[in-house]
């Protein structure tokens, strides 16, 4: 099969599903990370519709079900720290009960990393140009020796290097929702073992809970502001946190504390990538790096696993011709990919407008239980069936 060797930079969910399956298809993947080794931190993420039906194919479903998070239910709390309702983790989720799943992002990526077994992984190390010529892809590394590959996929992630080398600045694709989000770890301060807690305000969402194998839990807090803010400096992003949440009530003062000294804080603006397309010569882009939808529309992860699995079907069914598997790439996952990321329009509508979200709220003041569960089963309609928006094929499995 010709253009067989292949470097996927990014070793997360969608560069991982994309080794597994090129490599069954015969092919030889590349894996570069520009960590020094698998990450394994993250938050939770949830896994639905046809990503499932492709785990089940990579033979690591009942991995992934003894790995779930052991989160069982929810509270909804208000500003006293009352609870306002309390559901099942499912549909707090917007997952289908016994079927949809949750699990740690770094527990997914262990599992898929030993599911691809010997496939090379070049750690610590980066792509700094890419130079296509008449036998493939020049690629220069950072700290390695130059190689050629024959074809080079960017799987790495909202900022991706590769899309800003061969494509341009992620400014020209990409769709900013004025809502930021932030995940940390803090003590267990609340004792959360199978429940998690969230508390909903005007412009603001916040969710605290725990992984069973960490002794810490998470936070992941979203917000909306209205003017711009692009600092990648973490101690101003936690100012501007801390100024948002000033006077949110409930435990968000002990939270703020021990955001300070949380190892492992994360922040980020909600933004799309829309791009008029996915690849250009002998490079392409798959997940986030190509049509990031948000983790408000909760199918980031599945989107990506969908999409490296039709990319590397698509070039074995073109028996390597990379342009016609590219061309039927796009065909099948842009109306996937666009049904997807219109799942994260209601939340940032919901986040952003005030006179939207001071009509809910003054709703909610009243029948706070019924406006909650209304928007979680919305959510979850709306979600299943986006996440089954595309038939996938065989692809003559070897």
């Amino acid at each position: 099969m010709k253009n067989r060797h292949v470097l996927i930079s990014g070793a997360g969910v969608a560069g991982l599903t994309l080794a597994y399956w090129l490599k069954k298809q015969g092919f030889t993947p590349t894996l570069i990370e520009k960590h020094p080794s698998l990450r394994t931190g993250g938050y939770k993420i949830d896994l639905r519709g046809v990503a499932l039906d492709i785990l089940k194919r990579m033979g690591i479903y009942s991995a992934i079900v003894d790995q779930r998070t052991a989160i069982d239910h929810a509270i909804c709390v208000d500003k006293q720290g009352n609870q306002v309702t309390e559901m099942s983790a499912d549909l707090c989720g917007t997952r289908l009960e016994g079927v949809d799943l949750e699990i740690m992002r770094g527990n997914l990526c262990v599992i898929m990393k030993e599911a691809i077994e010997d496939v090379e992984c070049l750690y610590g190390d980066s792509i700094v140009r890419l130079t296509e010529n008449l036998d493939g892809v020049h690629v220069e590394f950072e700290k390695s020796g130059s190689r050629t590959f024959d074809l080079v996929i960017g799987a790495d992630g909202l900022h991706s290097a590769v899309r800003r080398l061969v494509f341009g600045d992620e400014s020209n694709f990409s769709k900013e929702f004025g809502v930021y989000v932030s995940v940390f770890s803090i003590p267990n301060f609340l004792d959360l073992t199978a429940c998690e807690i969230e508390y909903h305000s005007p412009q603001r969402f916040v969710n605290v809970y725990r992984d069973r194998n960490d002794t810490n839990a998470k936070v992941a807090i979203a917000f909306s502001l209205e003017e711009p803010f692009r600092s990648r400096d973490p101690l101003e992003q936690k100012r501007v946190i801390e100024k948002v949440f000033a006077d949110s009530g409930w435990e968000m003062t002990s939270i703020l504390s021990a955001m300070k000294e949380s190892p492992d804080f994360y922040f980020d603006s909600m933004v799309q990538i829309h791009m008029p397309s996915w690849s250009k010569g002998r490079v392409a882009l798959v997940g986030d790096a190509a049509y990031s939808a948000t983790p408000m529309s909760g199918q980031g992860t599945s989107i990506a696993i969908a999409g490296a699995y039709v990319l590397a079907g698509e070039l074995a069914e073109a028996q390597g011709d990379y342009k016609n598997a590219f061309s039927s790439y796009e065909q099948l996952m842009r109306p996937f990919a666009a049904k997807n990321q219109a799942l994260a329009k209601m939340s940032a509508r919901i986040m952003k407008s005030s006179s939207y979200s001071n009509w809910v709220n003054r709703i909610g003041s009243l029948l706070p239980a019924k406006v909650i569960l209304y928007f979680k089963k919305l959510g979850l309609k709306r979600t299943t069936k986006a996440a089954n928006a595309i038939t996938l094929k065989d692809y003559n499995l070897k």
